[in-house]
């Protein structure tokens, strides 16, 4: 079999006992973790926490174990089929806070971790710029932070989400590459046998991320298959027992009676409508002529000058990017303050998607043009295909909250970061440089900013906690009205407006008959 310049080969990867990662990596890992523990102390509950601290089945605050599973009974028929990630939110909303702090604190730098596994090579000098670009990207364009990584159900639902999917997904990828994650032996076995289960629930985790994730499995095992010119036994019984999981998920009760959108209501057509709205029919006709017949041309192009075909396409693609973040980005420049603007932009669930998905395609563009070998091109291929998919299941749901890009975020950065790491490799360093340059400058610049907006965030939920609690021993019963808690960006777990759809719930938490919030009220 012949090896592309950018695989690994076994004899080539670090030896067991080594460091895995340099010492300056290590320490940036400790900083961030550190500083992710810190976030999600400053973190309490909001919108679903106070949903799922509330069992359905009796219509009681939940203090028991034995009471989750009849809740998640009862919400697998009502609500949605994720019983995985629920069970862990009800679990945890039981036990002291604290314990979920080190436990997420724990996963979000595992995510970290695994991310970088996908992408280091021996070169241990190379994993700070590595890390940089990738904490860099997640902290910068996921869009709704703090819910992702920080809020208890949120992190249940998303980053636990990608970091099982990356686990899943690290066998393929390694196959694909010629490697093996599983060692020989009985460790081998042992590994083996914990990592099918581990598909089932992988699966059945979400909708949107057991979509992309089968989607990314399934393209490397038969890229391999028809390498080897044979079917990996083993990774063909985990892609099936994870599809099953997803067939578990997507055929509860509550999906099949309609909880998914229709497409007459669905985020696609209103999008449509809001289009057609602004641009007349004409312009549209014309610029989608004009797309197609570029696209045409530069099909002609790669096939007789790819270089230039690849300079053309990434001149257009920055053009069109830079177009349409000016677009969004005007609404946000708007806002009454600076501090409101920046959080604005940091926030804008379309500008950020917008960002990742053409950075993606420039680097795919740039890395075809300077002769990357083909494993790497289609892996990225791959791994954007999915995040694509991850985002165009909502075409067709009711609502799409910045919280469901988390997957498409995830995937364009390590598609980005396989990239780069070939680029780096075939002697073009200076985009890894100038992104990881510009992802610790932005950091620096963005911290501040984040951790003021979450501990100010936080004190003012911490003071309409004691309130509502000093006002359910006074008037248990009673009626709680509230003002909003409006944070500035992204980065709390809370969010504008959402709040007024858990009033009844939030007064089934207190002990109170309901919470209402003044902007509801006014409304």
């Amino acid at each position: 079999m012949n090896h592309s310049p950018d695989r690994i080969t076994p004899s080539a990867e670090p030896k067991r006992g080594g460091r895995a990662f340099s010492g300056a990596a290590w320490w940036l890992l400790a900083a961030m973790a550190v500083l992710m523990l810190f976030l999600n102390f400053h973190t309490g509950m909001a919108a679903d926490d106070f949903t799922f601290s509330i069992s359905r089945a009796i219509w009681q605050r939940v203090t028991r174990f034995d009471e989750i599973v009849p809740n998640l009974a009862y919400m697998r028929r009502h609500s949605n089929g994720r019983v995985f990630p629920h069970f862990f939110a009800m679990l945890f909303l039981l036990l002291p806070k604290g314990l979920f702090n080190l436990v997420n604190t724990a996963a979000s730098t595992l995510l970290v971790c695994v991310l970088l596994r996908y992408v280091r090579t021996e070169e241990r000098r190379r994993d700070l710029g590595q890390l940089v670009f990738l904490l860099g990207a997640l902290w910068l364009l996921m869009p709704a932070f703090g819910q992702v990584f920080l809020w208890l159900t949120g992190s249940c639902n998303y980053s636990w989400t990608m970091l099982l999917s990356l686990i899943y997904l690290l066998p393929f990828f390694r196959a694909w590459q010629g490697r093996t994650c599983f060692p020989s032996g009985s460790g081998g076995v042992l590994l083996r046998a914990a990592f099918l289960p581990l598909a089932f629930v992988t699966g059945a985790w979400s909708e949107n991320g057991g979509m992309a994730v089968l989607f990314a499995a399934f393209c490397f095992l038969a890229l391999t298959a028809r390498r080897e010119r044979r079917l990996d036994g083993f990774l063909s019984a985990a892609l099936l027992i994870g599809g099953c999981g997803f067939l578990f998920l997507m055929l509860s009760p509550s999906e099949l009676g309609g909880r998914r959108g229709k497409v007459s209501e669905s985020t696609l057509t209103r999008a449509l409508e809001a289009l057609t709205g602004r641009v007349s029919p004409a312009l549209l006709t014309a610029l989608g002529v004009g797309l197609l017949l570029a696209v045409l041309v530069l099909a002609v192009l790669f096939l007789k000058r790819r270089r230039l075909a690849c300079r053309l396409a990434s001149g257009l693609l920055v053009l069109g990017v830079l177009g349409l973040a000016v677009l969004f980005a005007r609404s946000d420049l708007r806002a009454p303050s600076a501090a409101a603007a920046l959080g604005a932009l940091l926030s804008d669930t379309k500008l950020l998607l917008l960002l990742a998905f053409g950075l993606w395609g420039l680097l795919l563009l740039l890395a075809f043009d300077r002769g990357v070998p083909g494993e790497t091109l289609i892996s990225a291929l791959i791994l954007g295909l999915a995040a694509l998919g991850s985002v165009a299941i909502f075409f067709f749901a009711l609502y799409f909250p910045a919280r469901s890009s988390c997957p498409a975020i995830v995937y364009t950065t390590l598609a980005d970061a396989l990239l780069l790491s070939a680029l780096y490799e075939r002697g073009c360093r200076a985009p890894q440089r100038v992104l990881s340059a510009l992802m610790a400058l932005l950091l620096v610049l963005v911290l501040p900013f984040a951790l003021r907006d979450v501990l100010r965030t936080d004190a003012l939920l911490t003071e309409r906690r004691l309130a509502l609690e000093a006002q359910a021993i006074e008037r248990p019963g009673s009626l709680a009205v509230v003002e909003p808690v409006t944070p500035w960006s992204k980065y709390p777990a809370c969010w504008p407006g959402d709040e007024d759809h858990f009033e009844e719930d939030m007064g089934w938490y207190y002990g109170l008959s309901a919470v209402v919030v003044t902007e509801y009220v006014n409304r």
